[in-house]
């Protein structure tokens, strides 16, 4: 995980194991799934957005843990939903592919410093992910809508095939209620219906952000997109400490 930057408050709390039960499980396709887990009565969990839970998976008397980022915003304390892709030979999430409306199982959180700068009133946000590094920039961006933030808020997110977008049927009900926010779909292999952007998230800094100046980028994903991000954002004159990212690899 990525240590905090400069000028980033972090709000400790101390991490508690939590009984959650699967509400409900929404197939995005392309093996990534929304899991929506609902505390026990009289629970909740409060945690910054960007923060993350570690699943507590039981094997043979041991335990193992995993991290996942919580993709619910903070305001739904007796909510937490989760962003998962199928790691096809891993444990946990073929664990999360048998899982049913109903089913308990235990979390263990908060934890994490990705998070936003406590004053960010004045800049310009950029969020940029690919496949569930979505899931933390939920989060963030429900939040800040959700408390009136008025600034540009940048969604530029990457992906295969159009049809398989984590929640785009939200991010584009968003953009049409708040025109602080912009969502930017762009996608790599196209059908020859698709009207939107083509290519990768990399090569779209020059075209939507052109100027750094008063912005903030996140980036949360894949290490290779990471780094190609990051060198583009440097070449357009962002400083190191206006760029942030959390690997999820």
């Amino acid at each position: 995980m990525q240590k905090a930057g400069q000028g980033i408050m972090i709000i400790k709390k101390s991490p508690e194991i939590f009984d959650v039960t699967v509400r409900r499980i929404k197939d995005f396709g392309n093996e990534t799934r929304h899991y929506e887990l609902s505390l026990e009565d009289g629970k909740s969990m409060d945690f910054m957005p960007g923060q993350f839970v570690s699943i507590i998976y039981p094997e043979n008397g041991k335990v193992i843990r995993r991290a996942y980022s919580i993709a619910s915003p903070p305001e739904e304390k007796k909510q937490i939903d989760l962003c998962l892709k199928l790691v096809p030979g891993g444990k946990v999430t073929p664990w999360f592919w048998t899982f049913h409306e109903g089913k308990r199982i235990q979390v263990h959180g908060p934890f994490g410093k990705f998070v936003l700068p406590f004053e960010v009133e004045e800049q310009e946000l950029v969020f940029i992910a690919t496949g569930t590094g979505i899931a933390p920039f939920r989060s963030m961006i429900r939040d800040l809508l959700h408390k009136g933030f008025q600034r540009n808020i940048w969604l530029l997110f990457g992906t295969r095939y159009e049809r398989s977008i984590p929640y785009d049927e939200e991010w584009r009900l968003l953009e049409s209620y708040y025109p602080q926010f912009h969502y930017i779909p762009t996608v790599s292999r196209p059908s020859a219906g698709w009207k939107g952007e083509i290519g990768y998230v990399q090569t779209k800094i020059s075209k939507f952000f052109p100027q750094p100046d008063g912005k903030l980028v996140y980036i949360c994903g894949l290490n290779q997109m990471i780094q190609a991000v990051q060198e583009e954002c440097l070449k357009r004159g962002f400083q190191k400490e206006m760029i942030h990212h959390e690997r999820f690899d």
